[in-house]
């Protein structure tokens, strides 16, 4: 039996991508971490159809329909990872200047969009412009070589992109990052003139696992525990949010929320159960408040969110739906019912004139007048 160099190119790129999956830590529960897994996943299931095309190619006959359905998920799919990288390397980005990089992302959603729709017409109608098979035998289609191009240079734009917003990525990340779009660019120019490896999914491969080894295993932004923002990141993201409030560009909305009793869940249940406590509790903020949202844990069981939504009553809702949640853990891992959620808001007023530090020591305050207040009403008995 014959090994060929694709069958060995493909398992090993297959075999790297499901180990970055394995051990990709909870910050997959931040948006730049779902954006990584999902740039992994669509180019794990790209090598598996590529896989399956050239074993139906291969073996003709009635393995022809793998060789189908294997290059239709890739000509469907894979301007999606060119996608996911511009969105990836958005949330690397500070919070000015959005409205210029979001002409970018739509720019590069038409263009998977309008793939999509085109391989689809081409498939149904028998266009041949693309890719097709006679007597069993795989052809590319007559704009093969134009839809390839085009591929190319969105993924040069990716990179135009990079550099055209260099200054608005945080600077732990800003030379890392360029290994994404320059590998996948080499990679789709060894595709285009030769068929025999799968070079443009192996270089995309090769670039996740630079990004897995340089920061996303290991961000010193993030918790270790909740896989949300620790103080540093947290008060990084707290100072790009106050500036463009500063300057006139969105406002927003801080919301700290506690976890009230917490040591009664660590001495009855132990810290392993705290732990948990801990990063169900995060994992119940990104669902309440969103994704979008930057949610920081700024203390023990001191969690910090940062909304761009200013509407009380959406605030409002997302505190409730946390309690709510909280209520609804307690009674099934039957904490003690004083385990609750204290919390506070405000929308951050400009003319305040604080940077992160002095901002957050501000909602500090805020939360230990609160909490005062509250002793003082179950002292009189006020509701």
């Amino acid at each position: 039996m014959v090994i060929e160099g694709w069958q060995v190119n493909n398992f090993f790129t297959v075999f790297i991508l499901v180990m970055i999956l394995a051990f990709q830590r909870r910050g997959t529960r931040v948006k730049t971490g779902k954006m990584y897994t999902y740039m992994i996943i669509c180019t794990m299931v790209l090598v598996i159809a590529d896989t399956f095309a050239r074993i139906g190619e291969n073996r003709g006959g009635s393995f022809i329909i793998m060789a189908f359905l294997g290059n239709l998920a890739m000509f469907l799919a894979d301007p999606l990872i060119v996608l996911f990288s511009v969105i990836y390397i958005d949330c690397w980005m500070d919070e000015k200047n959005r409205k210029p990089r979001k002409i970018f992302k739509v720019i590069f959603q038409i263009f998977a969009s309008l793939n999509f729709a085109l391989v689809l017409i081409d498939q149904i109608f028998g266009m041949k412009w693309f890719f097709y098979f006679e007597r069993t035998v795989y052809y590319r289609g007559r704009f093969f070589i134009v839809r390839a191009v085009l591929l190319a240079l969105f993924i040069l734009l990716v990179t135009i992109y990079l550099m055209i917003f260099r200054k608005k990525v945080l600077d732990d990340y800003r030379r890392t990052l360029y290994v994404l779009p320059v590998f996948a660019l080499i990679g789709t120019v060894m595709q285009v003139f030769y068929n025999g490896l799968n070079a443009t999914y192996s270089a995309g491969s090769l670039a996740c696992l630079v990004l897995f080894i340089s920061f996303q295993s290991n961000d010193v932004n993030i918790d270790n525990l909740t896989g949300v923002l620790n103080r540093r990141g947290f008060d990084i993201r707290l100072d790009q949010l106050i500036n463009s409030a500063t300057s006139g560009e969105g406002d927003f909305c801080a919301v700290i929320l506690n976890i009230e009793n917490f040591k009664k869940i660590n001495d009855n249940f132990g810290h392993e159960e705290g732990d948990g406590a801990i990063m169900v509790f995060a994992d119940m903020l990104v669902d309440a408040f969103g994704e979008d949202c930057k949610i920081g844990r700024i203390d023990g069981v001191k969690f910090c969110v940062l909304t761009e939504k200013t509407s009380e009553p959406e605030i409002k809702e997302g505190i409730r739906i946390v309690r709510n949640s909280l209520n609804t853990v307690r009674r099934k891992c039957g904490w003690d019912e004083s385990v609750t959620v204290s919390s506070i808001y405000e929308c951050y007023d400009p003319k305040l004139n604080m940077n992160a530090a002095e901002y957050r020591n501000h909602l500090d305050g805020l939360m230990t007048a609160k909490k005062n207040e509250n002793k003082e009403k179950s002292v009189t008995g006020e509701s």
